[in-house]
């Protein structure tokens, strides 16, 4: 950390450095810069002894040491004025640069009953999760709440949480969120325990409402935000508002990158929210965000399916660190679907060579292709089969022949891509 009086040239100096990309200091866990990653707040601090040859780097405090990143921010310094002000990410990660402190990632809000995988085809049950770009280990199989009202929720949230279930997808748009801090509360669970993924809903765009939405969503679902996502790359359009109109009536495509996602960015480095993504991002909007962003989206939530396999869209993802979690594995309601999705030959063949339904082989194929899944049900029965996918893997010929049955088409968000939202 800083000295308790910082020279003159320390923001030439901590702006040079954090210009500089990320390094990865000991323990193997990247740093991060505008083109690299946030700290993560809940991680352990420790002093490290390392020499330099520039004076200043060797004027330290040791108050840091065995704090976390986000105890660190609270403490206070004197500037060259003699005022005391608190320390900001950016002292935290010169430190980082400067080779002087390390992050020990065993503490990074992992949840103790939580055991890491490279890929989610590699989950042995609803304990394992993936590990996020910034250290956070996300679960690979939830419990999806769209449609469920406040009322309706508490039960079904209830009872996936006593099957082992322990990630709940909610939005601010469900109107549910209340009912779910709840089922979590009722359920017997440490806070910690319990994975909360909620959306910041498409009329809410924009720096300060961004900031409110997940302020209200915080007091419903209770402490913090594990994942925080922004619901649609566009505004609200359509039914209940009259033709033409928009919201927020303010709308412009600049607003998403550098109002919305700069909430975002801060909710993160304050620490009300473990991580933060996107849903419904296309590749184009993903390349928009990446060129302005300083903190990358860790999460991009889609529609994927048999007849939508995103295949650029996962490679994309893939190589910029940015896990993807699919919704709609078994189809959607949001459109007439004319499809049965089990009724598929290559899913029936499958189904009948595993003896297991043909919802357990959807699951399972999106795991294999690398998505975390949230799947929904309030039948206590289905909610158990759709969590027993890990006693059974896909051959490379039957994940082929599901491949093969993609044909591009959308069923959710009545059929449109989100692509199109300029």
């Amino acid at each position: 950390m800083p000295a308790m009086k910082r020279p003159a040239s320390f923001a030439a100096s901590a702006a040079s450095a954090s210009a500089k990309k990320a390094k990865r200091i000991g323990s193997g866990v990247a740093f991060a810069t505008k083109e690299s990653l946030a700290l993560p707040m809940d991680a352990k601090v420790k002093r490290t002894d390392v020499e330099s040859n520039t004076a200043f780097h060797n004027k330290r405090c040791d108050q840091c040491d065995g704090l976390t990143v986000r105890q660190c921010l609270e403490l206070q310094f004197k500037n060259a004025k003699g005022e005391k002000e608190k320390y900001k990410p950016s002292d935290l990660r010169y430190d980082l640069q400067a080779k002087r402190l390390e992050l020990l990632p065993q503490e990074v809000m992992i949840s103790k009953n939580l055991t890491a995988v490279k890929l989610p085809g590699s989950a042995t049950s609803l304990d394992s999760g993936v590990r996020l770009s910034n250290g956070v280990v996300m679960p690979v199989l939830g419990f999806g709440t769209y449609k469920l009202s406040s009322a309706e929720v508490l039960g079904p949230v209830k009872n996936a949480l006593k099957l082992g279930y322990r990630l709940v997808d909610t939005a601010q748009v469900y109107e549910n969120e209340k009912g779910v801090g709840e089922a979590i509360q009722q359920s017997g669970l440490a806070r910690e325990d319990v994975f909360v993924e909620t959306k910041v809903w498409r009329s809410s765009h924009g720096y300060d409402r961004t900031m409110k939405a997940c302020k209200q969503s915080l007091r419903k679902l209770g402490g913090y935000i594990d994942l925080y996502v922004i619901h649609w790359p566009g505004p609200k359009t359509g039914w209940p508002l009259k033709r033409g109109q928009i919201c927020p009536p303010d709308w412009s495509t600049a607003m998403r990158d550098t109002g919305t996602w700069r909430a975002m960015e801060d909710l993160y480095e304050q620490g009300l929210v473990k991580a933060i993504g996107v849903t419904n991002y296309s590749v184009r909007h993903l390349k928009q965000l990446l060129k302005v962003c300083r903190i990358k989206p860790m999460v991009n939530q889609v529609e994927f399916h048999p007849r939508l396999v995103q295949s650029e869209l996962l490679d994309f993802c893939q190589k910029h660190g940015i896990q993807v979690q699919a919704y709609a594995s078994l189809g959607s309601g949001d459109a007439k679907q004319a499809e049965d999705f089990f009724s598929f030959p290559p899913v029936q063949k499958a189904a009948s060579g595993h003896k297991v339904t043909g919802a357990q082989v959807l699951l399972r194929w999106a795991l294999q292709k690398g998505c975390v899944i949230i799947p929904k049900s309030v039948r206590p029965e289905r909610m158990k089969q759709n969590a027993d996918v890990f006693g059974f893997k896909l051959s490379a010929a039957e994940m082929k022949a599901i491949d093969a049955l993609h044909t591009g088409a959308r069923y959710a968000w009545k059929g449109v891509d989100p692509d199109t939202v300029e």
